[in-house]
């Protein structure tokens, strides 16, 4: 007879509904995306750069480590701005290092950082991409940082920009030297130009807290 064998099946039917079969089961996978490196790059770098010289150390060396053979520039340019927040010599040479990579965005933000670091070491680094064969980008970038580096070199160094036949150059020079020096020539490029190329220049100095209270004081 059929009919035992129409029960078996439909027993079996049942049963498969009620159950997952194998190939029906859901997949994980361990796959690490661009977005998910980078928050743990962000995290962290800013645990460490809060911490002693040994866990900064730390830190940027394994930084160091990773941009090496990092393909993605969206990560690269996340370590590079990790990096900029460290006083350790070693995020100094890699934010310079950085200024030769493919990726125009990583520029930008070294050129940026290593401006922000404020030290006059910087100043030959960012002089050489005035005068090299980047993009306008990248220079307007490198004139900027000179602006926030406080010495008569990055003055100096700023005549470049003024010297250039692009405007928006020249402009991003003059921005910048009314950053660094008390005097005001408005715009005129010429006479920042005899400024910033005098032997005697007088750089703004940081206002100190103490002198901001001061001001802010009404005895």
């Amino acid at each position: 007879m059929l009919w035992p064998c129409f029960v078996g099946l439909t027993i079996v039917f049942s049963l498969g509904c009620s159950t997952t079969m194998p190939w029906q089961q859901k997949e994980y996978t361990s796959i690490v995306t661009p977005a998910m490196r980078i928050a743990t790059i962000q995290e962290s770098a800013s645990r460490a750069v809060t911490g002693d010289s040994h866990d900064q150390t730390r830190v940027v060396e394994e930084l160091a480590m990773q941009i090496r053979t990092e393909g993605d520039p969206l990560v690269r340019a996340a370590i590079q701005e990790s990096l900029g927040d460290f006083e350790v010599p070693l995020a100094r040479d890699v934010l310079i290092a950085g200024l030769n990579d493919d990726d125009l965005n990583v520029k930008l933000i070294c050129c940026q950082k290593l401006g922000h670091r404020g030290e006059p070491e910087n100043v030959p680094i960012l002089l050489g991409v005035l005068q090299g064969g980047e993009v306008l980008d990248v220079k307007l970038a490198a004139a900027d940082a000179l602006g926030k580096i406080r010495s008569t070199e990055s003055v100096k160094a700023l005549s470049v920009a003024l010297k250039d036949r692009d405007p928006a150059l020249q402009y991003a020079g003059v921005e910048a030297l009314k950053q660094l020096s008390e005097e005001d020539f408005g715009n005129d490029v010429a006479a920042w130009q005899k400024f910033a190329e005098a032997g005697q220049i007088t750089v703004k100095s940081e206002v100190s807290v103490a002198d901001r209270v001061m001001q802010m004081s009404p005895f």
